[in-house]
Protein backbone atom coordinates (compact mmCIF):
# COMPACT_ATOMS: atom_id res chain seq x y z
CA UNK A 1 0.00 0.00 0.00
CA UNK A 2 1.43 3.17 -1.00
CA UNK A 3 1.99 5.57 1.51
CA UNK A 4 2.93 9.38 1.77
CA UNK A 5 5.25 10.40 4.41
CA UNK A 6 5.87 14.54 5.21
CA UNK A 7 9.28 15.16 6.65
CA UNK A 8 11.04 18.60 7.62
CA UNK A 9 14.41 16.38 7.99
CA UNK A 10 15.33 13.04 6.82
CA UNK A 11 18.72 12.25 9.05
CA UNK A 12 22.05 11.91 7.18
CA UNK A 13 23.39 8.04 7.84
CA UNK A 14 19.40 6.30 7.89
CA UNK A 15 18.25 4.00 6.18
CA UNK A 16 15.94 6.48 4.66
CA UNK A 17 18.53 8.80 3.60
CA UNK A 18 20.26 6.22 1.68
CA UNK A 19 16.99 5.51 0.17
CA UNK A 20 16.23 8.84 -1.10
CA UNK A 21 20.55 8.63 -2.20
CA UNK A 22 19.89 6.20 -4.35
CA UNK A 23 16.69 7.23 -5.65
CA UNK A 24 17.98 10.72 -6.71
CA UNK A 25 20.79 9.64 -8.23
CA UNK A 26 19.15 6.93 -10.40
CA UNK A 27 17.06 9.67 -11.37
CA UNK A 28 19.42 12.46 -12.11
CA UNK A 29 22.48 10.58 -13.14
CA UNK A 30 24.20 12.88 -15.25
CA UNK A 31 25.46 15.76 -13.21
CA UNK A 32 23.89 14.50 -9.65
CA UNK A 33 25.54 14.69 -6.71
CA UNK A 34 26.71 11.79 -4.90
CA UNK A 35 24.42 12.16 -1.70
CA UNK A 36 21.49 14.45 -0.56
CA UNK A 37 23.07 16.70 1.32
CA UNK A 38 24.71 17.77 -1.60
CA UNK A 39 21.53 18.59 -3.13
CA UNK A 40 21.33 20.74 0.19
CA UNK A 41 24.58 22.63 0.12
CA UNK A 42 23.74 24.07 -3.49
CA UNK A 43 20.02 24.88 -2.67
CA UNK A 44 19.51 24.60 1.42
CA UNK A 45 17.56 22.42 3.49
CA UNK A 46 14.03 22.05 2.44
CA UNK A 47 10.58 23.47 4.56
CA UNK A 48 9.56 20.02 3.63
CA UNK A 49 10.29 16.47 1.74
CA UNK A 50 7.60 14.48 0.81
CA UNK A 51 8.38 10.58 -0.07
CA UNK A 52 6.01 7.98 -1.35
CA UNK A 53 6.75 4.53 0.03
CA UNK A 54 5.35 1.30 -0.97
CA UNK A 55 5.90 -1.61 1.35
CA UNK A 56 8.57 0.25 2.86
CA UNK A 57 10.54 0.87 -0.06
CA UNK A 58 10.76 4.47 -1.12
CA UNK A 59 9.38 4.90 -4.48
CA UNK A 60 8.97 9.11 -5.02
CA UNK A 61 10.58 12.09 -3.75
CA UNK A 62 9.70 15.48 -3.51
CA UNK A 63 11.79 18.68 -1.55
CA UNK A 64 9.40 22.08 -1.17
CA UNK A 65 11.47 24.67 -0.54
CA UNK A 66 10.17 28.34 -0.04
CA UNK A 67 11.95 31.59 -0.85
CA UNK A 68 11.12 35.55 -0.93
CA UNK A 69 12.28 36.28 -4.79
CA UNK A 70 11.36 39.36 -7.00
CA UNK A 71 8.65 39.53 -10.11
CA UNK A 72 9.14 42.79 -11.66
CA UNK A 73 9.23 45.77 -8.34
CA UNK A 74 7.14 43.08 -6.07
CA UNK A 75 8.97 41.12 -3.25
CA UNK A 76 6.64 37.66 -2.92
CA UNK A 77 7.01 34.48 -0.94
CA UNK A 78 6.58 31.34 -3.38
CA UNK A 79 7.22 27.86 -3.25
CA UNK A 80 9.95 26.02 -5.56
CA UNK A 81 9.96 22.49 -5.89
CA UNK A 82 12.51 20.38 -6.88
CA UNK A 83 14.28 16.42 -6.69
CA UNK A 84 11.15 14.99 -7.80
CA UNK A 85 11.95 11.33 -8.92
CA UNK A 86 9.97 8.36 -9.03
CA UNK A 87 11.42 4.53 -9.41
CA UNK A 88 12.14 3.57 -12.60
CA UNK A 89 9.82 0.78 -12.48
CA UNK A 90 6.75 3.01 -11.41
CA UNK A 91 7.44 6.42 -13.56
CA UNK A 92 4.40 6.72 -15.86
CA UNK A 93 1.84 5.48 -12.67
CA UNK A 94 0.96 9.30 -11.79
CA UNK A 95 3.26 9.06 -8.52
CA UNK A 96 4.82 12.19 -9.24
CA UNK A 97 1.61 14.09 -9.82
CA UNK A 98 0.24 12.85 -6.32
CA UNK A 99 3.32 14.36 -4.83
CA UNK A 100 2.85 17.37 -6.79
CA UNK A 101 -0.57 17.76 -5.55
CA UNK A 102 0.63 17.21 -1.95
CA UNK A 103 3.35 19.81 -2.13
CA UNK A 104 0.73 22.26 -4.10
CA UNK A 105 -2.25 21.62 -0.65
CA UNK A 106 1.17 22.64 1.94
CA UNK A 107 1.19 25.64 -0.30
CA UNK A 108 -2.05 26.55 -0.06
CA UNK A 109 -1.97 26.17 3.55
CA UNK A 110 0.64 28.26 4.07
CA UNK A 111 -0.61 31.29 1.54
CA UNK A 112 1.85 31.25 -1.06
CA UNK A 113 -0.01 32.19 -4.58
CA UNK A 114 2.79 30.33 -7.21
CA UNK A 115 5.26 26.90 -7.34
CA UNK A 116 7.80 27.27 -9.63
CA UNK A 117 9.99 24.14 -10.76
CA UNK A 118 12.73 23.65 -13.42
CA UNK A 119 11.94 20.56 -15.40
CA UNK A 120 14.30 18.11 -17.55
CA UNK A 121 10.70 17.13 -18.68
CA UNK A 122 8.58 19.83 -18.70
CA UNK A 123 5.25 18.07 -20.16
CA UNK A 124 5.12 15.58 -17.04
CA UNK A 125 3.51 18.52 -15.02
CA UNK A 126 0.87 20.40 -17.54
CA UNK A 127 -1.25 17.83 -16.16
CA UNK A 128 -0.68 19.32 -12.48
CA UNK A 129 -1.70 22.69 -13.92
CA UNK A 130 2.06 24.04 -14.45
CA UNK A 131 2.63 26.14 -17.74
CA UNK A 132 6.15 27.16 -19.03
CA UNK A 133 7.13 30.72 -17.73
CA UNK A 134 8.45 33.47 -20.81
CA UNK A 135 9.72 35.12 -17.61
CA UNK A 136 13.17 36.32 -17.99
CA UNK A 137 14.97 35.08 -14.93
CA UNK A 138 17.87 35.71 -12.80
CA UNK A 139 19.57 33.41 -10.61
CA UNK A 140 22.92 32.07 -9.44
CA UNK A 141 24.30 29.24 -11.45
CA UNK A 142 25.75 26.51 -9.74
CA UNK A 143 29.01 28.02 -10.72
CA UNK A 144 28.33 31.00 -8.47
CA UNK A 145 27.73 32.93 -10.88
CA UNK A 146 24.44 35.40 -11.88
CA UNK A 147 22.62 34.26 -14.84
CA UNK A 148 19.75 36.28 -16.56
CA UNK A 149 17.99 34.09 -19.05
CA UNK A 150 14.64 32.34 -19.98
CA UNK A 151 14.99 29.08 -18.71
CA UNK A 152 13.11 26.94 -21.06
CA UNK A 153 12.32 24.06 -18.68
CA UNK A 154 10.87 26.95 -16.17
CA UNK A 155 7.47 26.83 -15.21
CA UNK A 156 4.98 27.64 -12.36
CA UNK A 157 0.98 27.10 -11.19
CA UNK A 158 -1.22 29.52 -9.91
CA UNK A 159 -2.34 28.06 -6.06
CA UNK A 160 -4.86 31.25 -4.91
CA UNK A 161 -6.17 32.47 -8.16
CA UNK A 162 -4.07 35.12 -8.52
CA UNK A 163 -2.59 35.50 -11.98
CA UNK A 164 0.64 34.69 -12.70
CA UNK A 165 2.85 38.14 -13.45
CA UNK A 166 4.86 37.92 -16.99
CA UNK A 167 7.46 40.50 -15.34
CA UNK A 168 11.34 39.59 -14.70
CA UNK A 169 12.19 37.89 -12.03
CA UNK A 170 15.27 37.57 -9.43
CA UNK A 171 15.48 34.38 -7.99
CA UNK A 172 17.43 35.83 -4.70
CA UNK A 173 19.17 32.69 -4.92
CA UNK A 174 19.53 29.70 -7.06
CA UNK A 175 17.16 27.82 -9.10
CA UNK A 176 16.23 24.10 -7.69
Amino acid sequence: MLELIKMSRIEDGSELAAAVDALLNDAFPEGAPNERSAYYSRHGVPITSMLLSDGGRTVGHLAIYERDIKIGEEALRVGLLGEIAITADRRGGGLARRLVRQAHEHLRARSIPFAILFAFEPRVYVSSGYKLMQNQTRFIDTDGHCKTLVYHGGMYAELLGRPWPNQSIDLCGTAV
